[in-house]
């Protein structure tokens, strides 16, 4: 079983051997206690589940915590353990190399709980409310006398509301049920003499626990507000993710896309949007009634894949040019292929042209949860964060698909609102946001009540007022996980993903850049990494050299029923997520070392201005007065030159090449052939077929409504 670290800034004193010790027995007994009623698990007593290690002074943590005391290395072994930190109110108010030590945590080791341990006849001290609680050192010293209290405040970090409150119900207070769903807590398939072995494969909680809106006590999606277990585990989710506001989805972060677009834009008004985000931000986009402006975008042909957008373009876009002034930015980080943004400097340059900034962060969601994601003295000195949504400097929305890299089932996901963003719109006079401050106007005033309200409504548009509650019990539990274990399990995946790519390269004889994609491989030259670009190391982007040494290793790889996540020309992408175990590592490398000849860099591409070319420009018509037209179907040859009416998008990663309202263009139907040509038609959604071969059609509106819809440079 895994043992956890308390650390403890602590002054030590003469003879005090004995109160570590009982401390440390203390809250391993506590969370024996706590871990019985909170997980249904029971630890032997012989078994101590919480370590205590002390630091002496505030200066000595960076070495505690980080090989060498520097984050980029990794955790020590003890550090990585940690689940809960703990400081003596004398050292409070210190500082680590010149940081004030509650900048330093919440720079470094921010989702970390926090106890002050106060003692008798010291001035008090005043701690934040979020991610921190006060404790007597008379608690922590005579635990037989206050292990409730200790348990009350393992509660407090560590509960998941949500999923205790359904188990209890489920093995304790559930009776005959006359509610949905039909299959009747499992009983439609237990009494079936067919589909029993269904029930049984499955298991019965998962069928016990399907269970309806009806049961009141649990809560409701469609109303957070309600004081329930429910509502009560966003709030902790809100605290963990360090957000103003967290709420959870249970059709995906396509379903969270659209909801958060159409709560902060109206039809009409201008989003700059990365060309290359997922094709559900393009359907907000639509059915918010907005107008894209599109960002530049790179496509690398030697690997198959589309690069990130540079600082230049971004701060270019946003720049005043006389036309319509953008009220969002959205942007995918990390990427596909892990190329994390700078997200500090993006809000900054956001901020001061009155633009809002929206990360969809579906592909790493973990970042809060170790120190790797940092960048250093970035700043003025300051460090920051990589993770979208922090307590430093970062974006004003994030978005995150739980489930693809954290233990979520498929379609849970979160939105998290900035706790800056609820300053811009309560607190911050700024001019260039007045206009946010209208938007969200209670009695005159920018109210976060009014967003929260509108926010609200909009998720019912898209929520199921049927939600599958095992979804939002794994929703609420993946985060206390992460806030648990999160560094540990970070920390080993890190070291893990690094060892493998060092033997790989080694048996193949080269270079490690010369086997794996890192940043310049995929963003191409030009000082992406001093502009505070980063290659997240657990997106592992394994170059072949050739289509056909691609071809051939996948092959191998299915015969080892080993399946990888998404795939290229020349490239193959492998998830590293937390339930990654060191086994998979092996297994993977066992097919490299038996067709390391397929392993290396490819050779150059020579499409990249044509590919390009086919996804550049901007719509000439409202994205969604073209969705809803009367639209004619045409072949694909036929298209060009008309006015796409519907999506065309080579799946994966799912990034559209038509989009409604842009012209077709010859670049653009030759790229959509080519993906026919080589994955099959199959790959492209939204093409008409008849029998699964050509011709292939396409709908465009036709030449009535094409000359009745206003052209969008006309109303600019």
């Amino acid at each position: 079983m895994r043992t956890l670290t308390v650390l403890w800034l602590h002054s030590p004193d003469d003879g005090e051997g004995d109160l570590l010790s009982v401390v440390e027995h203390g809250l391993s007994d506590a969370f024996r206690d706590f871990c019985s009623e909170a997980f249904n698990v029971r630890m032997p007593l012989e078994y101590p589940p919480l370590k205590l290690t002390t630091v002496h002074s505030p200066e000595e943590l960076p070495d505690a915590l980080f090989i060498g005391g520097d984050p980029s290395r990794g955790m020590t072994e003890g550090g990585d353990d940690a689940c809960l930190f703990m400081v003596d109110d004398s050292f409070y108010s210190g500082t680590v190399r010149g940081m004030p030590l509650k900048d330093w945590l919440k720079t470094y080791i921010p989702a970390l709980p926090k106890v002050a341990v106060v003692y008798p006849g010291r001035p008090p001290i005043v701690v934040p409310q979020r991610r921190w609680a006060k404790k007597g050192i008379e608690v922590l010293s005579r635990p037989e006398f206050y292990r409730e209290r200790i348990v009350h405040l393992f509660k407090a970090f560590w509960l998941p509301r949500f999923w205790s409150a359904m188990r209890q119900y489920v093995q304790v207070k559930a009776g005959t049920n006359w509610h949905t769903p039909g299959h009747n807590g499992g009983n439609a398939f237990a009494d079936s003499p067919f589909l029993r072995g269904l029930y049984e494969a499955f298991g019965s909680m998962i069928f016990r626990s399907d269970l309806s809106v009806s049961v009141e006590s649990l809560g409701d999606l469609s109303s957070p507000e309600a004081q329930t277990p429910l509502s009560e585990a966003q709030k902790m989710s809100s605290e963990i993710f360090g957000s103003a506001l967290s709420r959870y989805v249970t059709n995906g972060t396509s379903t969270s896309n659209k909801a958060m677009l159409m709560t902060l834009l109206k039809p009409g008004e201008v989003v700059l949007v990365d060309r290359n985000c997922h094709k559900s931000v393009h359907h907000a986009i639509v059915t918010s009634g907005a107008v894209p402006r599109y960002l530049p975008s790179r496509w690398n042909s030697r690997l198959g894949v589309w690069g990130p957008v540079s600082l230049h373009d971004i701060e270019r876009a946003l720049e005043p040019d006389g036309s319509q002034r953008p009220r969002l930015l959205v942007l995918t980080t990390c990427t596909y292929e892990g190329v994390l943004y700078p997200v500090w400097e993006i809000s900054r340059l956001c901020e001061r042209a009155g633009v809002l900034f929206y990360a969809d962060e579906a592909w790493a969601g973990y970042m809060a949860f170790h120190p790797f994601y940092t960048r250093p003295d970035c700043v003025a000195g300051r460090a920051m964060r990589y993770n979208a949504v922090n307590e430093t400097s970062g974006a004003h929305f994030a978005v995150q698909s739980t489930h693809k890299t954290m233990a979520a089932f498929s379609q849970a996901s979160m939105i998290h609102v900035s706790l800056r963003f609820k300053a811009l719109l309560e607190e911050d006079a700024s001019p260039q946001f007045r206009w946010l401050r209208r938007r969200f106007a209670l009695n005159g005033h920018g109210s976060f009540e009014k967003f929260t309200h509108d926010l609200h409504e909009f998720l019912r548009y898209w929520h199921s007022t049927s939600p599958h509650y095992p979804f939002l019990a794994t929703l609420d539990v993946a985060g206390v996980q992460m806030r648990l274990e999160g560094m540990k399990l970070i920390d080993e995946r890190l070291k893990w993903a690094a060892d493998f790519r060092a033997r790989v390269a080694a048996e193949c004889g080269l270079p490690e850049g010369e086997c794996f994609a890192g940043l310049e491989d995929i963003a191409g030259t030009g000082g992406w990494a001093s502009d505070g670009f980063l290659k997240d190391p657990l997106k592992i982007v394994l170059m072949l050299r050739s289509p056909e040494a691609c071809a051939a290793f996948k092959k191998a790889l299915l015969k080892s029923h080993i399946q990888w996540e998404k795939s290229t020309a020349t490239t193959i992408l492998f998830l590293v997520t937390v339930g990654t175990v060191e086994e998979h590592f092996e297994c993977l490398f066992r097919v490299c070392r038996l067709n390391r000849a397929l392993i290396g860099r490819p050779e150059a591409g020579n499409d990249d201005e044509n590919v390009s070319s086919a996804v550049q420009g901007d719509p000439v018509v409202l994205p969604r007065d073209a969705a809803l037209c009367d639209g004619e179907f045409v072949t694909l040859e036929a298209s060009v030159g008309r006015i796409a009416s519907q999506f065309l998008v080579p799946y994966p990663p799912g990034i559209p090449v038509f989009v409604p309202g842009l012209r077709i263009t010859a670049p653009m139907v030759e790229l959509v052939k080519g993906v026919i040509a080589s994955e099959g038609v199959g790959a492209v959604h939204g093409l008409f077929c008849r029998g699964g071969h050509g011709p292939y059609y396409v709908e465009v509106l036709n030449r009535d409504e094409e000359s009745r819809l206003e052209p969008l440079g006309a109303s600019r």
